[in-house]
């Protein structure tokens, strides 16, 4: 081979070489330029709404173009796009569209998540509407007219029946030249989890994946739950923040990888900290070397419900149609084949109505099973002697509750309805109602939440603390005065009931401390204070 032949290779060795150096380089750019949003595809179908809304709403179309959705091309149109008989549609520079963006247009894409989700417990947030905390909103902290404590508190978390302003006839009022149809605006803008959107679908993508730039940072990090799961009923962000995990995320924030396209893998894409998304949705792999995948069913993981006056456990119950229904575990379960009539609620005309459905049981996932799935994800970090007596210590705390405080309580409020003394067609009426409340609603659920995430001060003095004050101080003394309205002898029978009660060891501690504990308690506290 001559010396110029030999030059002529490497040269073209050398040249195919760099081409390809200048190929990769490129894709690595393009590849860069995406993640970081600086490439948007504007179709033609949405280059009109784009080249409008950057003079009309610039942040909006500021935050879509740095967006996943915008680099594939996803655009206004796609989202917004609508039919011309759908309700809340209307024609807009020659296209039909609506602002209302339901979890059945997301689901064009995302038809797994769509799925999990309409079958989980936030899809049915809003049946908040027929619940006590309602009563409370509605009647209690509200009127004259408009539900204004509701609209703004309530279902802005939970969400509500997304409705139109109607003319006499019953027909939606539609507005300006392109006869947009007119939204109640008691109920829109909402973005609560469980809103009931006209197209018939139950949520809001955007609760958690907010519009418009859906970045996955936000859904992972656990301020994006605390919008909703905060304050002195349920203040899971409170408790998280002050666990052992909270603190572990926000040190490590940078190191938890919450930017990542695509699947976020506990185990494998990050170890710093759980946030929320970590233990009740996102995948985690197990220990021998699997990926359990993520679920946007937020309950699949939960084996205790913390909610009512009295915790059970939760077996699950999925039927042939795709409906999950929650069995206490106080409750017979059933079996694979039996048919079930179930109690439904679905939105007719606007209005939220209960139905009865009958059903063929597909599946039944037992509460053991569910929490199997949650310590799968807390062995990512822990061993298993360390979970199964993290798992005993929130049992044992939840079962206290029960047993001492809950059960008796409610059984005394069932006995006052039972006797005539209360109305349950009332249930703020009198003092002891309002108090049996928030023994359960507030600080029996501060306490259970606060064993469940590991934050002791909400367990004990948001919780254990402020159910015994108020049980010993109000809520016992409160049922007597409530019984003497309606005479003597209804207020003797309950005074027996209460001395019964208190009689019981739990509840022996009323008559002192012993003379050794008592000596014990003034010796430390002078030392300690030397008082």
């Amino acid at each position: 081979m001559s010396l110029t032949t030999k030059r002529i290779i490497v040269a073209s060795l050398s040249f195919f070489f760099l081409a390809a150096l200048l190929v990769v380089a490129f894709q690595e750019s393009k590849r860069l330029r995406v993640e970081e949003g600086e490439v948007p595809v504007i179709t033609a179908a949405n280059r009109g709404c784009v080249e409008c809304h950057s003079k009309d709403s610039p942040a909006l179309v500021m935050e879509w173009e740095r967006s996943g959705h915008a680099q594939y091309g996803v655009g206004c149109v796609d989202c917004h796009g609508a039919e011309a008989t759908d309700p809340d549609a209307w024609q807009h520079e020659g296209v039909w569209v609506s602002a209302l963006v339901t979890p059945k247009d997301c689901a064009q894409c995302h038809a797994r998540e769509y799925e999990e989700f309409s079958k989980s417990h936030h899809a049915k947030a809003g049946q908040i509407l027929a619940s006590l905390d309602n009563v409370l909103a509605e009647k209690v902290a509200g009127m004259p007219g408009n539900n204004a404590d509701a609209v703004n508190g309530c279902w802005q978390c939970h969400g509500t029946i997304v409705k139109f302003k109607r003319d006499k006839d019953g027909n939606i009022l539609k507005t300006g030249k392109e006869n947009k149809p007119v939204i109640d605006p008691n109920t829109w803008p909402n973005s609560g989890m469980g809103r009931m959107n006209p197209d018939g679908s139950q949520g809001s993508c955007h609760a958690c994946h907010s519009r418009h730039a859906f970045e996955a940072k936000l859904s992972r990090s656990p301020e994006n739950c605390g919008k909703c799961h905060m304050g002195p009923d349920h203040p899971q962000i409170e408790i998280y923040n002050e666990s052992k995990h909270g603190i572990a995320f926000y040190a490590n924030r940078d190191l938890m990888a919450l930017d990542k396209q695509g699947d976020w893998v506990l185990g494998r894409d990050y170890s710093a900290a759980p946030t929320c998304a970590s233990c009740h949705i996102s995948s985690y792999m197990t220990p021998q070397g699997a990926t359990v995948e993520n679920s946007h069913d937020v309950g699949e993981r939960i084996s205790w419900t913390l909610r009512p006056a009295i915790s059970t456990k939760l077996n699950l119950v999925i039927y042939e149609d795709g409906y999950k229904e929650d069995f206490p575990d106080t409750r017979p379960a059933p079996q694979v084949g039996d048919e079930i009539e179930r109690t439904e609620k679905v939105v007719e005309n606007e209005t939220l109505v209960t139905k009865k459905v009958k059903g063929k049981v597909a599946q039944v996932i037992t509460w053991e099973e569910r929490r199997k799935k949650m310590k799968g994800a807390c062995l990512n970090c822990h061993n298993d002697t360390y979970v199964d007596n993290f798992y005993k210590q929130f049992d044992d705390l939840v079962t206290l509750y029960n047993e001492k405080f809950a059960k008796p309580s409610t059984k005394m409020i069932n006995d006052l309805i039972a006797d005539g003394v209360l109305n349950k067609n009332a249930p703020f009426e009198h003092e002891v109602q309002w108090t049996y409340w928030e023994l359960w609603h507030h600080e029996g659920r501060r306490a259970r939440h606060g064993a469940s995430m590991m934050g002791p001060d909400y367990t004990h003095w948001h919780g254990m603390y402020e159910v015994s004050k108020h049980y010993y101080t109000k809520f016992l003394p409160e049922v007597v005065e409530a019984a003497a309205t309606r005479g003597v002898g209804m207020k003797q029978k309950y005074e027996r009931i209460v001395g019964q009660l208190l009689a019981q060891d739990e509840h022996i501690w009323m008559k002192g401390l012993s003379a050794k504990e008592a000596e014990e308690l003034r010796k430390m506290y002078q030392n300690r204070y030397n008082q």
